[in-house]
């Protein structure tokens, strides 16, 4: 006669999955998520600080040679860039985060490889696109969680395990035919301007003077000015700027999986990679910002803008090797220590320019929105730089990871997880 055993409850892999330990932790990759985050504020504070159409120069800021020569220094050695390694670091992430899930996988608990721990990593996507809709929404327009979330909501997950050298070659292919079509449609709107066809307005991002209207005003005000924007970005750079970024994510995905991001390499293989890559990467910027500079003119600043992002590839590259050679460094750790704290809390301190800067600059803050001009505005950036470092280091005395990094964790495994 059989009997009916009681059945002990089988629990998913996914369940049992935990946060990433602080000792597992690569070094390299956060000292080079800090160093992403800090000098991504550089081309940012153009941002919170005065109208859009004062990134191009065609805005209310005065044309000072100070200004021009920031405004060019920042697009060319700058935007772009950081932008760059934190969506190659990102696709790192996505790798990082699948192994929590080889381990089961290499037992059979899943029924395909494809598909192990996707659901964790979905949620904790929806949970990274609802911070970016709040940070976009009720404080800044520039927020880059929303499209990263919605680049890991797509594509990432279904590509992470093909082949590393596919993964980097394939990227970067997707990321250099898109920005050829971004470049393209860049002209395609300068020719529009010349033959009358948009306003300078247009060309350049609206209405200064509505900006300043809205971000000297109350918060209402700002939100009002904020909406529109940040719709119309979210819609435009949602479907421009996305298959760039699946093109470095999945770039990021490569170095990774070849233990390049890793720092697993020798330290001679990053310098030597770094001072290639710097070089290239200077020539090639040099040549074509001369060379832009002296066919359009007086609407250079608008046409560099999309020319330094797309063809910043060496320089982001080789930044991104000499940070991670910097690492692997004891007598650089005065940098690079530093550096790996601001990383480790990036998600924290990333909310933390924004809250910064809306209240120094905005109405509703100190109300300094359209008043510093250059160097004065460097000295912002070294001071928020500061707050960041300092906050960090202290923090992390006491705690394993940054206030908002713990809440991430907390509503992506739906539990309370250690912070200490």
């Amino acid at each position: 006669m059989d009997h009916d055993h009681p059945r002990t409850p089988v629990s998913s892999p996914e369940q049992h999955a935990q946060p990433t330990p602080t000792k597992e932790r690569f070094s390299s990759i956060d000292t080079l998520r800090g160093f992403a985050l800090m000098g991504i504020l550089v081309p940012n504070i153009w941002h919170f600080a005065w109208p859009m159409s004062d990134i191009t120069g065609h805005g209310l800021m005065s044309d000072a040679p100070a200004n021009d020569l920031a405004r060019d220094i920042t697009s060319t050695l700058f935007l772009g860039k950081f932008m760059f390694l934190f969506a190659l670091l990102f696709g790192s992430g996505v790798i990082m985060y699948s192994r929590k899930f080889d381990h089961a996988d290499e037992q059979g608990k899943f029924h395909s490889p494809l598909f192990a721990g996707w659901s964790l990593w979905y949620t904790r996507c929806f949970v990274l696109l609802v911070f970016g809709m709040i940070h976009a929404y009720l404080f800044w327009y520039g927020d880059i969680l929303t499209l990263y979330a919605l680049a890991g909501l797509t594509l990432l997950w279904w590509v992470r395990r093909l082949n590393p050298m596919l993964q980097f070659w394939g990227g970067l292919g997707v990321f250099l035919t898109w920005s050829a079509l971004m470049i393209g449609l860049t002209l395609l709107s300068y020719w529009s301007y010349t033959q009358g066809s948009i306003s300078l307005e247009q060309l350049t991002g609206g209405d200064p003077q509505h900006e300043l209207a809205g971000y000297t005003g109350t918060f209402i005000d700002a939100f009002k000015t904020r909406f529109f924007t940040t719709l119309m970005i979210q819609i435009f750079f949602g479907i421009l700027l996305m298959p760039v970024l699946w093109g470095i994510m999945c770039m990021g995905m490569g170095l990774t999986r070849m233990n390049i991001l890793t720092g697993q390499r020798s330290r001679r293989f990053y310098f030597t990679a770094s001072a290639i890559l710097l070089s290239v990467g200077i020539l090639l910027t040099m040549l074509l910002y001369t060379a832009s500079q002296r066919r359009f003119g007086d609407m250079f600043g608008f046409i560099w803008q999309t020319g330094a992002q797309s063809v910043g590839v060496p320089l982001a590259l080789g930044y991104g090797a000499l940070i991670v050679a910097l690492s692997k460094c004891a007598w650089a750790s005065v940098i690079t220590t530093p550096l790996a704290a601001v990383g480790r809390m990036a998600l924290t301190n990333y909310f933390t320019h924004t809250l910064l800067c809306t209240t120094f600059f905005y109405g509703y803050g100190l109300g300094y929105f359209a008043q510093i001009e250059y160097p004065r505005l460097w000295l912002v950036v070294l001071g928020v730089w500061a707050i960041n470092i300092v906050f960090s280091l202290l923090w992390l005395r006491v705690f394993n990871m940054g206030p908002f990094e713990w809440l991430w964790r907390c509503l992506t495994y739906r539990r309370l997880v250690p912070i200490r």
